[in-house]
Order: C-alpha cells, then structure tokens, then sequence
C-alpha cells in the first residue's frame, strides 16, 4: 500500500514512479469518492505552464514608445489560443490564466505572470499541441519585443484502460453489494494515477459516498467527506479491491490476460 500525496497538483505518484516505485506492481488499484460507484474509461493528459513574460517598463502616457508591454504578451497567447481552439481534436481542453498583470494601467508593464492547462484524452496527441503552444509563446514574444522563461510543471499521463481490470473491479462492488453501482464514467479530469496506469495495469474503483448532483471538490463534497457514507465507501473500496486481488491469485491466467491486454492498449497510446 502506497501512500501517494499531492494526486491533483504536484504529481506525488510521478515522482514516486520516478524513483522506483510502484513498477513492481502486477496490478495497481486506488479508490475515490464519487455520487455512483463506478470505474473510468480513461482520464485526460495534463500539461500545465507557468509562463513569465518580461517587457520594459514605462510611462503609458508620457512614453508609451518606449515600453515593451509583458502583458501584451500574455494577451496575445490567449487570443492564439483561442484561434488555435478551431484546429484540435475535439477532446482537447485548452485553459488560462492571468496571476500577475503587471502593475497600475498607466505604466507599460515590464512584468506578467500567466498560467495555461493543456489536456487530451491521449497523451500522445497533447504532445503535438504542447508544441504549438511552445510556438505561440514565441509568437507572442516576437510580437512584442519581449521575452519569456518557462516553468513546466510535470505532466500527467492519460491512463491506459484496461476493461478487464475493469470488469473485475465492477463484479465485485456487485458482490459486496456496493451502493449506486453505475456503468463506467466516460469523461473525467486528470490525475497522476494515469502516470502508473501506463507503466502496471490497474484502474480506480469510485464508491457512492454523496448525492448524485454533488459536484466533485464542492462543498457538498467536503461535508459528505466527514459522514458515515465516506467511511463505509472507505471499507466497501477495501473489500472489493481485496476481492479482486483474490481472484488473480486464484486465478493466474486472468492475471495473465489482464497483462496481455494492458501491453496491446499501450501500443496504442
């Protein structure tokens, strides 16, 4: 059992995995509280930047020639983001930020901060569109006279999906008479999880903890989080993953077919 903090922000599982870690495994399982209990399809590849734009400062009124506006910069990345909107795959999710404008609207900013979130359901596909969005921050530099320095955070993976891990993990919430037992979820976020679903096979098993129309790290969430609904989703996510690891111990070929499976799917990315 794996201890793995920082699932959503940092990326505690990459760096783990970077490491050694959890590539020793035959198969990997997690659980999650959801409204249904439930497995995923698949999560998306998450590439997140922080980008800082440096211009030269001056008057904008006074001197406004002389200034090299970061925030122009920054402006004109999400305008070619939004162009680029038109030219990807249908499941990309393109997302940005201002953190620091750069000062009082009478000075030309020598300084911005901006954040961006590229996703894809392949990871290989959100490979091509982080090069285009490398040749938009170029773009925008050029444009404006300024520069820019890059901070990558590390990248999530989207998972390999492996249905008979899937299967598996349903029959049993179906044995232990889990709550809400729904069919898989088709679209979901990002998570580091994808980052060990593509070096073991495994999936996540989701137990219902809350209302259905509770949306996930809302308030409702967090009061569900303290019911007696979570600590049952808790032991109903333990039986079933002990469940299933029973079942490939008794049962080698089922491993074998899992591993199988897994292999083909990540050929295919």
């Amino acid at each position: 059992m794996y201890g793995t903090p920082a699932e959503e922000t940092l990326g505690g599982k990459i760096i783990m995995l970077d490491k050694g870690y959890m590539k020793e495994l035959d198969l990997a399982f997690m659980s999650h509280g959801s409204p249904n209990t439930s497995v995923d399809e698949k999560c998306m590849a998450l590439e997140n930047f922080v980008v800082t734009f440096h211009g030269v400062k001056s008057h904008a009124a006074i001197s406004p020639e002389e200034g090299r506006s970061a925030l122009d910069a920054a402006l004109l990345s999400f305008h070619a983001i939004e162009m680029l909107r038109e030219h990807v795959k249908d499941d990309t999710r393109m997302h940005y930020t201002i953190r620091n404008a750069g000062g009082p609207p009478n000075v030309v900013p020598d300084l911005t901060v901006a954040e961006y979130t590229l996703r894809s359901y392949s990871t290989k596909y959100l490979d091509e569109v982080v090069e285009r969005f490398y040749n938009i921050l170029k773009g925008a530099a050029l444009m404006t006279g300024t520069t820019y320095e890059v901070q990558r955070d590390l990248p999530f993976k989207s998972k390999v999906v492996c249905h008979k891990v899937n299967d598996l993990l349903m029959a049993n919430a179906a044995y232990e008479n889990a709550p809400s037992i729904a069919p898989p979820r088709e679209r979901t976020g990002s998570t580091d999880f994808g980052n060990v679903l593509y070096e073991v096979p495994g999936s996540c098993i989701r137990i219902a903890f809350t209302d259905k129309d509770a949306q996930p790290h809302s308030e409702a969430y967090l009061k569900a989080g303290k019911s007696d609904a979570a600590h049952n989703a808790i032991v109903y996510a333990a039986k079933i993953m002990a469940d299933s690891i029973c079942d490939v111990l008794v049962n080698p070929e089922l491993l074998a077919q899992i591993k199988q499976e897994f292999e083909v799917a990540r050929e295919k990315g």
